[in-house]
């Protein structure tokens, strides 16, 4: 489980705290132990010096009896117990010693042996008392040792002695501290001061807890933005309420976010990009990295190796081409020996959509050290078909451009030829009623060959585009209102299925006039009535326009030739509407195509570009144009 830094922070410092309040308690309880010990021992060292100070005065007031040997210890022990004991001063304060401290247990004068000469307990004298151990070892040992000596079952004691001499005769001044009377004393404030250090840690550790949260509760907001920025979903900069070191990082995160929004929407926009780029892009392209692992393959790629992009992503060359065909073949010789190849055509392999391949590989290095590898496959035959078309486009739309002048000589003899036509009418008067049907026949070719000159010098002149940012729903309303008088002809109801407030960057008029001819020819191809359907919808930097109708359908053999110029299907038609569509349509950088199925229908779908894209003119718009009259021309 992942814990938060704030619960790490919060925690820490009220370990902090914690350890703090327990060391400033013990210190504490170590003092007033250490105070107490020094106490003792002052009060036993005074008693004893008061003891030796009166011991002294009273061995120097008495008389040696006649005959004592003051050199013999037993006599001079039996002198010392007599003098002592019979000082009625020295054994009052002996025997009230406890006055000075409840820690004493005795007080007493021994000899060097523990023969008691004196004792504040009359009944001990006489007897042996055993050496203590000095209380200056209990003063030494630490509060561990000195809190179980007070604690502990067995009482102890300890010694303070202060030496005393007569003659020969080495005394010894012995106050008894007792630990169960040390405990007495220290126990009640050592619990005292254990229940007060214990209300402390408690309440040290709670406040520090709460403190804790309450100033690092931030921290918690800030780490819940940092996540939701982390995942994508902070739409916006976060509330700053604060003006303190909160503040300044929550503007600082807020800063980057802005600056982490915008290149997101820059990466999605060149993804975007990218995606539609390598989508459309008829080559097939296979990147793979330092350890020759593919990264990367354009939806071409699929089609040329039968295989799919997802089926081989992170493979290597030898289990991507592990076929047994001429392309596999090639390419793991290629890889294996690190051979870059340049265009070498091979046969595709089973499944492949083209018949054969172009395969070009080259290896990149950075200082001899490989880098990447990059793989380009090519349709072969639609390479040359391709090239061919382009070859026969180019010597068609200069014999459009010639036959587009020439065309434009020939219009000015046949208006010669209408008006002497008419001259020749008056001039004949009454006798040219015998000629009339000759000359009705002559003028109606000569107006229907200038109507076709008329015609083609239309369709090959240059149109100069006016793009606009347009409305399509408006577009659509405008089209069906000019066309509502052909489909009531025709009983056939226009239905237009709204999508949002769209706009392509078109020619108003043009793109009106591309609208208007697929309706009526929508309308037209229903002479039992029917619905005609018009959509639209939104792609990428495009916008697509749907009209479906559900009509007689197009001919198979007629679809190859439907946007010729001059080509119809209709009685009465020109050939003249559809490929003008066209026409106008590549001049918006667009597209057109079409579906249809007999006795159901005919979809035609235009891609135009968006109102925030942009299309080229000039030159641009010229290759368009001479492209479209190069097909309309076929």
């Amino acid at each position: 489980m992942r814990v938060s830094l704030k619960a790490k922070l919060t925690a820490l410092i009220s370990a902090l705290v914690l350890v703090v309040v327990v060391v400033t308690s013990g210190l504490y309880c170590l003092g007033l132990v250490e105070h107490t010990l020094d106490d003792v021992a002052s009060h036993a060292q005074d008693l004893t010096r008061q003891v030796y100070d009166q011991s002294r005065e009273s061995l120097a007031q008495a008389h040696m009896p006649v005959g004592m040997d003051p050199n013999d210890p037993s006599q001079l022990r039996k002198f010392a117990q007599d003098a002592l004991n019979s000082d009625r001063e020295l054994v009052s304060s002996v025997q009230s010693a406890n006055t000075y401290s409840q820690s004493f247990e005795y007080v007493g004068i021994t000899d060097d042996a523990g023969n008691v000469v004196l004792h504040s307990d009359p009944t001990q004298v006489g007897k042996q008392l055993p050496a203590g151990t000095p209380f200056e070892v209990l003063q030494k040992a630490g509060l561990y040792r000195q809190l179980r000596a007070f604690y502990r079952a067995a009482p102890h004691i300890y010694e303070v002695d202060f030496p005393l001499k007569l003659g020969a005769l080495p005394l010894d001044v012995r106050v008894g501290i007792s630990t169960v009377f040390l405990g007495r004393t220290l126990k009640p404030q050592l619990k005292n001061a254990l229940a007060v250090s214990i209300v402390a840690i408690l309440l040290s550790t709670i406040t520090a807890g709460l403190l804790s949260f309450l100033v690092l509760r931030p921290l918690q907001s800030i780490s819940l933005n940092v996540d939701r920025l982390a995942r994508g979903e902070l739409p916006g900069p976060v509330p700053v309420d604060r003006s303190d070191e909160w503040g300044v990082l929550s503007s600082k995160l807020n800063l980057l976010g802005e600056r982490i929004r915008g290149e997101k929407a820059a990466f999605l926009a060149l993804k975007d990009n990218l995606d539609h780029l390598l989508a459309n892009l008829a080559d097939g392209l296979m990147l793979f990295d330092q350890q020759e692992r593919l990264i990367l393959a354009t939806p071409a790629v699929a089609r040329f190796i039968g295989r799919p992009t997802a089926e081989i992503l992170h493979k290597k060359p030898a289990e991507v081409f592990s076929s047994d065909d001429d392309l596999s073949r090639l390419l793991r010789e290629a890889f294996a020996r690190r051979q870059p190849l340049s265009g070498q055509a091979v046969e595709a392999p089973a499944g492949s959509e083209a018949g054969r391949l172009s395969a070009s590989l080259a290896f990149v290095e950075e200082q001899g050290s490989p880098v990447a590898s990059l793989l380009t496959l090519r349709d072969a035959e639609s390479r040359a078909q391709l090239e061919s078309q382009i070859d026969t486009a180019a010597k068609l739309a200069a014999i459009g451009r010639l036959t587009a002048g020439v065309a434009h000589e020939v219009r000015n003899p046949l208006n010669a030829m209408v008006l002497q036509i008419e001259v020749l009418k008056a001039k004949l008067g009454d006798r040219a009623e015998q000629v009339q049907p000759n000359l009705e026949l002559l003028g109606n070719e000569l107006r229907r060959l200038d109507r076709v000159v008329r015609t083609f010098l239309d369709f090959a002149r240059p149109v100069e585009l006016h793009p606009v940012e347009t409305g399509v729903e408006e577009l659509i309303e405008e089209v069906f209102r000019a066309a509502q008088p052909e489909a009531s002809k025709y009983h056939v109801s226009l239905v237009h299925e709204r999508n949002g407030a769209l706009t392509v960057r078109v020619d108003r008029d043009l793109m009106k006039q591309v609208l208007l001819n697929l309706v009526l020819n929508g309308c037209q191809a229903m002479p039992h009535g029917g619905e005609l359907r018009v959509s639209s919808r939104a792609l990428s930097q495009q916008v697509e326009i749907k009209i479906a109708d559900n009509g007689i359908g197009i001919p198979p053999e007629a679809r190859s030739r439907i946007f010729s110029l001059y080509y119809t299907t209709k009685p009465a038609g020109t050939g003249v509407g559809l490929a003008m569509s066209y026409r106008i349509v590549q001049l918006h950088d667009g597209s057109i195509d079409f579906s249809s199925e007999l006795s159901r229908g005919t979809t035609f779908r235009l891609t135009l570009p968006s109102g925030k894209s942009h299309f080229g003119t000039g030159n641009r718009a010229d290759r368009r144009r001479d492209a479209a009259a190069t097909r309309a021309l076929g």
